[in-house]
């Protein structure tokens, strides 16, 4: 087929991302101008979708890219199988839009609802278009992140907790599938759908590494065990407008990676040596959905809410599709039907498991109860609504004239084909677990639309009453569409099968039985009967003794394995925490100490190493004296070291004169100021001048310290009461007064 360069790709997965702006905007002009958007937008991404489908159908795959974005390139690429796809998620999501209008019109925050609701179905058909792995990678985060808005929509404690797992293994997942991408960069220097298991191997790589992380990254949204633990989770708690394209179109994405790098990267001829790893990739995958479809059903039985039966339903129906792929990757070459029976199972699922959602929210706008014990009875107050839900039960278990049968025979016929071809026992075991899980499959239904319409009502439903009319014409494009695929199977195979088969090196002889498949044989015929039969014994059983049977909590894949692994990384953390708050702190100092004790000894060391310096060994030299000494030049030196002592002496002589004369100076000032002193200690105690001629005669003769004894003592004498001749001569006085009392006291006593 060649290549047309259109920008109908671009336009198909941007369109829904940039009008979600749109979305955001009208609701500043009401309500109702949202809704319109909403729908014009989903309307117009199917119409593109569409034309985008007629284009290729013509013959020609459309590409287009954008090389400087992120230096690696975004590129879209549309054949075949990704027109077909972009169709059908573009139809189920504008029915879902149609009927969220209603479902969604008492709910919160409907803006942002809506506006996540719109970018996701971008991101999501962008996955579909994508040119290669880069490109996918990008819309499939980005397709993750818009999704989880719309799983903790409710914002309870219960919503967010499952927007947590969800967003935990998306990340998880996605980190995966960065590393097949950096891994394909390098083996082949790009990123896009071509074979590498011969250039994996040459470069010493392990294959069997790179399918791990490819399920790691596709296993997650394709929610196959042991990675499922997120869908039971989620889909219960969104809306069910978000519930239905989760389940029916986003869980999708994961099959068509594993669709795209099983069946093109790690494919090679049959012939070619490095085939028996492709067969062992399938025949790992073929069991890998075996398990995942009949454990899924075990658990749809047993649990009692509708969406979580719903979801649990899921994981069960994409055990059909990896059971599928693993069944045509096994057989090379020969795995025509096991390709087409996967791919046309995808597109079946889309639709049928979208109208079970849908229809389960029509229940719960008009009840709102979920729980199959405590509904029953509505067969009165709903009966199109059970009408719509037979039909879709009817399609998912495989009744000949719906969708689910024309894909469950395909698959049917794929694993008995490998068992023929290559005659391995086991593979007939898995045959018997498919025939099985089918029988499991009507079980889980039947007991929703038996419990939900005929049991005992167990509450007042009379208020309760049917579709509204949106719902209804939405129900009946369900119907028209399964019915269409159903009941013109062949024709269905020719016109979505057949070509997207022929894009793979597939046997031709494979191909042309393709176009003769035996849908309407006896054999085929039989096998919705015998899978009712099977669904009868186990409804009988579950209402014999389905209230003894009790799971434990412990028996299941979360507890045992991602809730250890949870305790133990939060152990790490606490250790960690310990380490840094008690351990460390306390031997700190200790370090600190022996740090400090061990850098000063190197810088020690250091600095003696650079000091060091070895010794310079020099033998002794006996230099003779150039010019003999005389004696004329010892008496030379003699006499000038004379002189110089001379000049020495004369020096010293000078600063000795010096010094007397000014000690001299010193005792003449000292002596004129000792008399003035003894002046004025004269003047104070004799009250006259001191004669000068005596002073100076006395000064002369008289030591210092005698002269100041005497001057004090004549001071004291001075000072002295009883010596003063004032104080003598009124102390005469008053003796002669006291004597003289004493005589008269004396006289008058006598």
């Amino acid at each position: 087929m060649s290549e047309t360069l259109s920008l109908l790709p671009m336009i198909v997965s941007v369109l829904p991302m940039v009008g979600a702006l749109g979305v955001v905007g009208a609701t500043r002009l009401g309500d109702q101008w949202r809704v319109r958007m909403t729908n014009a937008i989903a309307f117009a991404t199917l119409v593109v979708s569409c034309l985008q489908f007629y284009m290729v159908w013509k013959g020609t795959i459309l590409v287009y890219s954008l090389e400087r974005f992120m230096e690696f390139g975004l590129r879209w690429r549309v054949d075949f199988i990704s027109a077909v796809f972009s169709v059908v998620v573009a139809a189920v999501w504008f029915l879902a839009t149609v009927f969220a209008r209603e479902y969604m019109d008492h709910e919160h925050h409907q803006t942002r609802f809506f506006g996540f609701w719109t970018f996701t179905l971008g991101a999501t058909l962008g996955v579909f278009v994508s040119g290669d792995l880069f490109s996918l990678f990008l819309f499939f985060e980005l397709m993750t992140f818009a999704a989880y808005v719309l799983v903790i929509h409710e914002q309870d404690r219960e919503s967010l907790r499952a927007g947590n797992v969800y967003l935990y293994m998306s990340i998880a997942g996605g980190l995966a599938l960065l590393a097949v991408i950096f891994l394909l960069q390098f083996v082949l220097g790009a990123t896009g759908f071509q074979p590498a298991l011969h250039l994996i191997v040459e470069k010493g790589i392990n294959p069997w590494v790179v399918l791990v992380m490819i399920i790691g990254g596709f296993g997650v949204k394709a929610g196959m065990l042991p990675l499922h633990i997120w869908l039971p989770k989620a889909h219960p708690v969104a809306p069910a407008p978000a519930s239905a394209v989760l389940s029916a179109i986003m869980i999708k994405t994961g099959a068509y990676g594993f669709l795209r790098l099983l069946y093109v990267v790690l494919s090679v001829p049959d012939g070619d040596p490095l085939f028996f790893i492709q067969q062992n990739f399938g025949y790992l995958f073929v069991w890998i959905g075996a398990i995942t479809m009949f454990v899924g059903a075990i658990m749809g039985i047993l649990n009692d809410s509708m969406k979580r039966v719903l979801a649990y339903s899921s994981i069960s129906q994409m055990g059909y599709i990896l059971f599928a792929v693993g069944s045509g990757v096994l057989l090379g070459s020969r795995g025509a039907f096991g390709f087409a029976g996967a791919w046309m199972h995808m597109i079946n699922h889309a639709f049928f498991k979208s109208f079970l959602f849908l229809l389960a929210g029509a229940v719960f706008l008009h009840t709102g109860e979920l729980n199959l014990d405590k509904l029953g009875g509505l067969r009165k107050q709903m009966p199109i609504a059970l009408g719509f839900f037979l039909v879709a039960a009817a399609s998912i278990t495989g009744i000949p004239g719906l969708n689910g049968y024309t894909s469950k025979i395909i698959i049917h016929e794929a694993i008995l084909e490998a068992y023929h071809l290559l005659e391995w026992p086991s593979l007939l075991w898995l045959e018997r677990i498919f025939v099985v899980t089918g029988g499991l499959t009507a079980a889980y239904i039947s007991k929703i639309w038996l419990k939900t319409f005929f049991g005992k009502p167990k509450g007042d439903w009379s208020h309760v009453s049917d579709l509204s009319g949106s719902h209804i014409r939405v129900f009946g494009t369900y119907t028209v569409i399964v019915l269409s695929i159903g009941a013109f199977a062949q024709r269905a195979v020719d016109r979505l099968v057949v070509p997207a088969t022929g894009l793979l090196p597939f046997d031709s002889g494979d191909l042309a039985h393709l176009g003769h498949v035996p849908f309407w044989g006896s054999h085929e015929l039989m096998s919705p009967l015998t899978s009712y039969a099977i669904a009868a014994a186990v409804l009988v059983l579950l209402w014999k003794f389905g209230k003894y049977i009790k799971i434990p909590r412990w028996l299941s894949v979360e507890y045992l394995v991602y809730n250890q692994f949870v305790n133990l990384c939060r152990a790490g953390i606490r250790f960690l925490i310990y380490l840094a708050n008690e351990w460390v702190p306390k031997r700190r100092s200790a370090l600190r100490k022996g740090w400090r004790r061990v850098d000063q000894v190197t810088h020690e060391t250091t600095a003696q190493i650079r000091r060091w310096r070895p010794p310079k060994f020099e033998p002794p030299k006996w230099e003779t004296p150039a010019i003999a000494i005389t004696k004329e030049d010892l008496l030379k030196k003699l006499e000038m070291s004379r002189a110089k002592q001379r000049e020495r002496q004369k020096v010293w002589r000078a600063k000795e004169g010096k010094l007397a004369n000014r000690v001299r100076e010193l005792a003449r000032e000292w002596y004129e100021k000792e008399r003035s002193l003894g002046n004025q200690l004269y003047d104070v105690v004799e009250g006259v001048p001191f004669q000068k001629d005596e002073e100076e005669k006395e000064q002369q003769e008289t030591h210092l310290g005698d002269r100041i004894d005497k001057v004090v003592g004549t001071a004291k004498k001075k000072f002295d009461p009883f010596w003063n001749t004032k104080n003598l001569g009124f102390d005469t006085w008053i003796v002669a007064i006291v004597i003289a009392l004493i005589l008269l006291v004396f006289l008058l006593a006598r």
